[in-house]
């Protein structure tokens, strides 16, 4: 699996941290002066380690207007995505929509989970009246939005619900937000049609490889 720099130089801090620790240990007992210096690279090269670790984006506030609500498999799932009041509209916003299967097993103080992707697409969005704007057209043969099954003790119950995940870039830093889309089937359209300049914006950057009726798991 490919490393970004930030999670290679992490990763490089925290060897050598490990390395140079497990050193400074083993030559305690011989000659404590030594070891003392040697711990105390390895505390820095921790130090730096945890400077450097890996963060989770920081979260974007988009409200989310569906448009049609609710989206429709065979036809549209779009919409806007309007920032809050006096924050500008973030450059360069991607919206990839998933499908998700969620099995779920009631144990006797706990619950496993077991989440898998069914199908997803990432498209650009685009300006739509001080908003963003986005529309995807699923295939008809995907699974809708499920309610929530009644959990059982040893035995799975699954059901699949529909994720919008809007990532974007502000002030050089990249940022994230996941909204629930409720997706039934159907052939409902956008109300308004997609300007012409919007329509060719509008087309998958990354998709799912394998084809909807192959991509449902079973539990």
């Amino acid at each position: 699996m490919s490393c970004s720099p930030d999670q290679r130089l992490y990763r490089a801090w925290l060897v050598m941290a490990l390395l140079i620790t497990v050193m400074g240990v083993a030559v305690l007992a011989y000659n404590p002066l030594p070891a003392i210096a040697t711990l105390a690279v390895g505390a820095f090269c921790g130090w730096r380690a945890w400077l450097d670790r890996p963060r989770a984006p920081a979260a974007l506030a988009f409200r989310l207007e569906p448009d049609p609500d609710p989206g429709a498999l065979g036809g549209d799932v779009g919409g806007r995505l309007c920032p809050e009041e006096g924050t500008p509209v973030p450059e360069n916003t991607e919206v990839t929509l998933v499908c998700t299967r969620l099995c779920e097993k009631a144990g006797h103080q706990t619950i496993a989970h077991r989440r898998d992707w069914v199908w997803w697409e990432t498209r650009p969005a685009f300006p739509k009246a001080n908003c963003l704007g986005f529309r995807f057209e699923p295939p008809a043969s995907l699974p809708a939005t499920e309610p929530r099954p009644e959990l059982n003790e040893g035995e799975w119950r699954c059901h699949h619900y529909w994720t919008l995940i809007v990532r974007a870039t502000v002030a050089g830093e990249a940022r994230e937000q996941r909204l629930r889309f409720r997706v039934l089937p159907g052939e409902t359209r956008m109300d308004q049609a997609l300007t012409s300049e919007a329509e060719a914006r509008n087309q998958p950057v990354a998709q799912d490889e394998q084809v909807p009726a192959d991509a449902t798991l079973e539990a």
